[in-house]
């Protein structure tokens, strides 16, 4: 139970720091924020300086404080200052400190979980208590936030001065100050004791699920993720990409717009992982646990209306860098028929890495193999022609899409399925002839073709040594109609860093429609939008995309850094951005180009 010292009250403050000496928190020392993201210490070696608050629901000292540690922590938080307020006292709940944190309208991430830890760590005696750490984990400052006891106004502003000379590097003057507040009431125990994470009831969940689609015999993962032994053999490989968000690879930031099958780890999923880890992988109760799930090596939605495959096998040679090959399929549709499925069968999925589908009707893509001896043709940059379609793609996890609501892709009743291949060499020679499977419907009047949209500018040419170099694209839809998104994908090459996409309507709203800010050139998606997106009248699509070309890109071919410009070569750059759209105007599908 939090009291309020009697100290306090009575002697304004004047308590007796005696023999205090300056500490140092462990560079282990770990905490999560009420919104599930794990932090340890050494995370924070590039902050220029480390502040803890000790807070608590009952101390009535903190609500006055509220607005000055708001401020305090607009002003630094800007200047690489890491702000944390945290509650360690016995009695607190994740219930009563969320509720507290809302009312006072904090704007620092606040702390309950492995808030005993700080406090000890540092040695916090009181509420509210500031702390200030230097990047090496020692603390230059603690006491008060400022003078202020009865009266509004501080004579003196102990954390902001300590935090001024942290900054500048110099000696703070007052290294300790009397805190004014609530004795600090911790828990009787030694530590905190959360309760323990097994791979039976909190991490096989999230395996079965985000992982195991792709770690499995005979698919792209590079190892098994099927039982607790292979959890338990590959945790730190687990732990370390799983913090680093590369895997799984799902490249758009959460929340900026929402897409069918996300499959993307939460915050909470990375953080009871790296609990599990640290803590020595325990299995637990394994008869709990889920059991793996199984595949189907059939199709997903059944046997398709209409297969097509790769005219003859390809065989891929063991060595070299990966591989791009679009391989052209002659379609021919039966009468009156649309498109509203697709799944993609890799013939070997050691090695396909993903596949994307475009539609050719103007015969360069037949072209481009005839002149290449080798089963379909070779091209890195682009598909070498301009689709009339894109019919969707697959990636190790992704389940194929099946379109509703009527929507389709009405094309000619003969095409080219042109079809993108990323193979990833395993050091041996493989085969492979994967298949296409079509899922059709009747033509009526009640269909919604889909239209693909490319928005992009050539215009590109980025100066070595550039960092942050950004290119914008626009494209404004239809004055006399809505229209409608479904899906989305960006193009770009080795030294793209990310890129955004938004829909900014007349009215003023803004739609946010793809966000990526660790791009790949390896992981590229078409992404299919949970629910059609109306895009008014006049809505202008606004599209940037920013790109590294230092030597700090790992992702740079280039050393030392060259000048890149716009190209369908390995070393060349792009910017496209294809939109899937329903025009309720459109009799078909087809391409709508709008590049600059």
């Amino acid at each position: 139970m939090v009291r309020w010292s009697i100290a306090t009250l009575c002697l304004s403050g004047l308590l007796i720091w005696a023999g205090w000496q300056p500490t140092t928190a462990p560079n282990t020392l770990q905490w999560t924020t009420l919104e599930g993201k794990t932090v340890r210490l050494s995370d924070l070696q590039e902050a220029r300086a480390i502040v803890f608050i000790t807070l608590s629901t009952r101390c009535p000292a903190v609500p006055r404080y509220a607005p000055r540690l708001n401020a305090l922590y607009e002003t630094f938080s800007k200047q690489g200052v890491a702000f944390y307020g945290i509650y360690p006292e016995a009695d607190e709940t994740p219930e009563s400190v969320r509720e507290h944190a809302q009312r006072m309208d904090f704007k620092f991430p606040v702390v309950l979980q492995g808030a005993v830890a700080i406090a000890r760590s540092v040695g916090a005696t009181h509420v509210p208590q500031a702390f200030v750490l230097n990047p090496k984990g020692e603390v230059v400052y603690t006491g008060a936030i400022d003078s202020v006891t009865k009266r509004e106004v501080a004579q003196h502003q102990y954390l902001r001065d300590a935090l001024r000379a942290t900054l500048a590097g110099k000696p703070i003057a007052q290294p300790r100050t009397t805190v004014v507040g609530c004795f600090l009431n911790l828990p009787e125990n030694d530590a905190e004791t959360p309760a323990p994470v097994t791979f039976a009831e909190h991490i096989a969940p999230i395996l079965y699920t985000k992982c195991t689609t792709c770690h499995r015999p005979g698919d792209i993962g590079p190892f098994p993720l099927q039982t607790y032994n292979d959890a338990k053999r590959w945790a730190k490989e687990i732990k370390y990409y799983t913090e680093k968000r590369l895997m799984p690879p799902w490249k758009p930031t959460p929340g900026f717009a929402k897409f069918k099958n996300e499959f993307y780890l939460t915050d909470e999923e990375i953080a009871l992982i790296a609990r599990w880890v640290d803590s020595g992988a325990p299995a637990g109760d394994l008869s709990k646990a889920p059991k793996p799930p199984t595949f189907n090596k059939g199709w997903f939605y059944g046997e398709p209306d209409l297969v097509v495959e790769m005219q003859e096998e390809y065989v891929l040679e063991g060595t070299g860098g990966d591989e791009y090959r679009y391989f052209v399929i002659p379609v021919e549709l039966p009468e009156n028929k649309v498109i509203v499925g697709i799944d993609i069968q890799p013939g070997n999925r050691e090695v396909v890495h993903h596949a994307n589908m475009f539609v050719d009707i103007s015969g360069r893509a037949r072209q481009l193999d005839a002149e290449d001896p080798a089963p379909g043709y070779a091209n890195f940059g682009g598909t070498g022609f301009i689709p009339a379609m894109m019919l969707g793609g697959w990636v190790p996890g992704m389940r194929p899409i099946r379109l509703e609501e009527n929507f389709a892709a009405v094309l000619p009743r003969k095409f080219d399925l042109v079809m993108q291949i990323h193979y990833f060499k395993r050091g041996k020679r493989e085969k492979d002839r994967t298949k296409v499977g079509l899922y059709l419907a009747d033509r009526t009047e009640t269909t919604k073709p889909v239209q693909l949209a490319v928005i992009g500018n050539r215009n590109i040419l980025i100066p070595p040594g550039e960092k942050n170099y950004r290119i914008h694209a626009r494209w404004t839809t239809p004055s006399d109609r809505s229209v409608y998104a479904l899906a989305i994908m960006a193009h770009m090459h080795l030294i793209a860093r990310g890129t955004e996409v938004v829909a900014k309507t007349p009215d003023g709203r803004t739609i946010p429609l793809l966000q990526i800010k660790d791009y790949d050139f390896n992981w590229q998606q078409a992404y299919f939008y949970e629910k059609p997106i109306e895009l008014p009248p006049g809505t202008v699509i606004e599209c940037v995309g920013w790109y590294d070309n230092s030597s700090d890109n790992p992702n740079n071919p280039s050393n030392p850094p060259r000048e890149v410009r716009y190209g369908e070569g390995t070393y060349d750059e792009m910017f496209y951005i294809f939109l899937a759209l329903h025009d309720p105007k459109a009799k078909s599908s087809y391409l709508i180009p709008a590049s600059l």
